[in-house]
C-alpha cells in the first residue's frame, strides 16, 4: 500500500528545510491518502531500512521523522514487530449533546465501558457550584473508562446529585448514563455548557488506564449538563486521548 504512495516522493536536499521535517510531511500525506479503512487488522508501515532507501538518508534522519509522526498519533512502533499505522481518529462532534455510547455507535465503533468506581461523596466546591447544591447535599461520583472497539479512548468522571438519583450505585452503568437518567429517573439531559482544553498527562494512573505515557497530550473536556427544566443534573469531567480523538464542528457564517 505505502510503497506506491511513497514512490517518487523524494526530498529536496537543496532547500534549507531539515530532511526529517520533509520526510515527516511526506509520511503524513501518505497516511492521509491511504485507504486504511478497507484493511482489516493491523496496518503495516515501511520499516526504517525501507524508508532510508526511499529517501536516501541515514537511519537517524528516518528515526527522527518517525518520532515526529508517532507523537502526532499517526503511527505506533512495537519493538521486534515493526511500525504500524493507527486507525482513523474518532471525531467528537462538539456541537451536539449526546452520550459517549450513542456517539460511538453513530460513528460505527463498538462502545465499551469499564466502571472503575461508584461512590457517594461530598462534592468539591466547583462541582457543588456547577450543580447548584446546598452545603449538605452529596453527589454520586461515577468513574468510567470508555472504549471504542475495545481500545481505551476516554477516562470520565460523572457527578450526579444523590437526591435526584437514589440508588444510582445499584444501576447498570456500563451503557448510556443519559439513557439511564431518562428511563429510570425521568431526567432528560437537553443542554450543556462545555469547556475544552488540552494539556499533557501528568497522572501515571490516568496514563496507564488510557494506554498512554506521561506527557502525552489529552483533551480535557468538562461540562455541566442541564435537564428539561434547565436544572443542572451532571458535572462531567474527562480526559480524551489526543492520539485517538479529534474534535469536529460545523460552522455557519453569520453576516
Amino acid at each position: 500500500m505505502f510503497e506506491a504512495l511513497l514512490a517518487g516522493k523524494g526530498i529536496n536536499k537543496d532547500i534549507p528545510i531539515p530532511y526529517y521535517y520533509q520526510i515527516a510531511q511526506i509520511l503524513r500525506n501518505a497516511i492521509a491518502d491511504a485507504d486504511i479503512d478497507s484493511v482489516e487488522g493491523e496496518i503495516g508501515f515501511p520499516s526504517e531500512t525501507e524508508l532510508c532507501k526511499v529517501f536516501d538518508v541515514t537511519r537517524a534522519t528516518v528515526r527522527h521523522a518517525l518520532d515526529v509522526v508517532e507523537r502526532e498519533g499517526l503511527i505506533y512502533r512495537e519493538k521486534g514487530r515493526g511500525t504500524f499505522v493507527r486507525r482513523r481518529r474518532l471525531a467528537l462532534d462538539v456541537t451536539t449533546l449526546r452520550s459517549t455510547t450513542e456517539d460511538l455507535k453513530t460513528r460505527g465503533w463498538t462502545p465499551g465501558t469499564k466502571v472503575m468506581s461508584v461512590r457517594r461523596m461530598a462534592p468539591r466546591p466547583h462541582i457543588r457550584r456547577a450543580l447548584d447544591l446546598r452545603d449538605d447535599e452529596e453527589v454520586w461520583e461515577v468513574l468510567r473508562l470508555r472504549l471504542a472497539d475495545e481500545e481505551p479512548i476516554s477516562l470520565q468522571w460523572s457527578y450526579v446529585p444523590c437526591a435526584r438519583t437514589p440508588g444510582l450505585d445499584q444501576e447498570d452503568l456500563s451503557g448510556s448514563l443519559y439513557r439511564l437518567l431518562e428511563n429510570r429517573y425521568g431526567i432528560r439531559p437537553t443542554t450543556a455548557d462545555q469547556e475544552i482544553m488540552t494539556r499533557a498527562l501528568t497522572s501515571a494512573r490516568e496514563a496507564e488506564l488510557l494506554g498512554n505515557v506521561l506527557g502525552d497530550p489529552v483533551f480535557v473536556i468538562s461540562r455541566t449538563v442541564y435537564d428539561q427544566n434547565r436544572s443542572p443534573i451532571e458535572r462531567f469531567e474527562s480526559r480524551w486521548r489526543g492520539d485517538r480523538y479529534s474534535l469536529s464542528s460545523r460552522l455557519l457564517r453569520r453576516d
